[in-house]
């Protein structure tokens, strides 16, 4: 394992925004044990408009069946293999110079809460972007379905980051929170010096996910670019105790959620029973906004520690409003840059796929039972 590998890996996360891809340089060093990762290159893809609208339309169950669900499966693994293809050949790798993609495909249903059928319980999590499909037609090995195994062992099937955030995030001396904001934020909690026994993580609530739905609703925008529109809006407050009555924030871990919970139903639902129709949509952002600066920074003063350095990553870094807002609620945290700390904030995620498929090809657990509530640690994903 000490011979430096490339591998590829493929995210596309609850905004819904597009493919990051990113390929790295992975190895295990022989005589410390200790795992590097270098990220060589990094793209984002957005989606065609066609394959948007239709991911959109099944993950928000809006006039879609099996077939669109069937057909999204397949489309989506092309699109996965236009973004290999033209990462390759932008660094000029040929197939077999790729030891593997790891793909987490999309989530269209996160549904880990057992239910009981015909006597047996078990939850459930379903990914799309055929991996069969990817690899033939990217020529290349693909290692997919990471969260079935856990799930299958009785866990949440998320977060996966942590064990990529333990191994390339933690600090011998100083305690670490490890904070993606993507659709979803999650928390990695990395005491000084930890073992991954040690690790503890969760999802916090919506990252990006409410703020774009009502960017999109009342803007036409994808995104509220640099956090403007919340900015000039003021906080509006009965529509902010509604929301703060959420029980999964304040649920303890282990928890993870998505679109199952936090979409357009949600929004809608909040619009008709806790928002004055003449205010300005600036303060429904703003008010959007600070919920989830607050939620992210309640989760981490009921179980974290709100002292420890704040390492953040993903798109929400870059709303300067919602990290403004942050900041005020946690005061005494260092707030750093993951990309400070050699992991470039933006590519992250795409990261950690590649590291999982270096794991899974190597025979090594991908979960941390602490952090999913799994029973036992297992190696994630199928090889296609």
């Amino acid at each position: 394992m000490d011979t430096a590998q490339l591998f590829i890996g493929l995210m596309s996360g609850t905004s819904q925004d597009g493919i990051d891809a990113a390929l790295c340089r992975v190895r295990r060093d022989g005589d410390t044990g200790a795992d590097h990762i270098e990220l060589v290159d990094y793209s984002c893809t957005s989606y065609e408009p066609d394959l948007a609208y239709l991911l959109r339309a099944v993950v928000a169950e809006e006039n879609t069946g099996l077939d669109d669900i069937s057909y999204l499966h397949t489309h989506l693994a092309l699109a996965f293999a236009s973004c290999t293809a033209e990462i390759c050949s932008r660094n000029n790798l040929k197939a077999a110079d790729i030891a593997a993609v790891g793909s987490h495909g999309h989530t269209v249903r996160h549904a880990p809460t057992p239910r009981s059928l015909d006597g047996r319980s078990l939850g459930a999590t379903l990914q799309l972007g055929c991996p069969s499909t990817l690899a033939q037609h990217s020529g290349l090995r693909v290692v997919a379905d990471f969260r079935a195994a856990d799930v299958a062992r009785g866990g949440q099937g998320a977060p996966l980051v942590p064990i990529f955030d333990h191994a390339f995030l933690r600090d011998q001396d100083v305690d670490v929170c490890a904070l993606n904001i993507g659709g979803i934020a999650n928390c990695t909690i990395l005491p000084g010096g930890c073992a991954p026994g040690d690790v503890r993580a969760f999802d916090t609530g919506p990252g990006n996910v409410l703020i774009d739905l009502a960017a999109r609703r009342f803007f036409g925008k994808r995104y509220d670019s640099g956090g403007a529109y919340a900015a000039a809006g003021i906080l509006a407050p009965h529509l902010l105790a509604a929301l703060q009555r959420e029980p999964f924030i304040a649920a303890p871990p282990p928890k993870s959620t998505g679109r199952e919970l936090f979409n357009d139903g949600y929004l809608n639902k909040l619009l008709e029973t806790s928002w004055q129709g003449s205010r300005a949509a600036e303060d429904l952002l703003h008010t959007l906004t600070y919920f989830t600066a607050w939620s992210i920074a309640e989760n981490i003063r009921q179980f974290a520690d709100p002292r420890a350095r704040l390492i953040v990553s993903g798109g929400g870094l870059h709303n300067s409003c919602l990290m403004q807002m942050l900041s005020g609620e946690l005061p005494e945290a260092e707030i750093v840059d993951s990309s400070a700390c050699g992991i470039p904030s933006d590519a992250k995620e795409a990261m950690c796929f590649a590291y999982l498929a270096w794991r899974t090809l190597h025979g090594l657990p991908g979960n941390i039972p602490s952090v999913t509530g799994a029973d036992k640690a297992v190696v994630l994903g199928g090889v296609y």
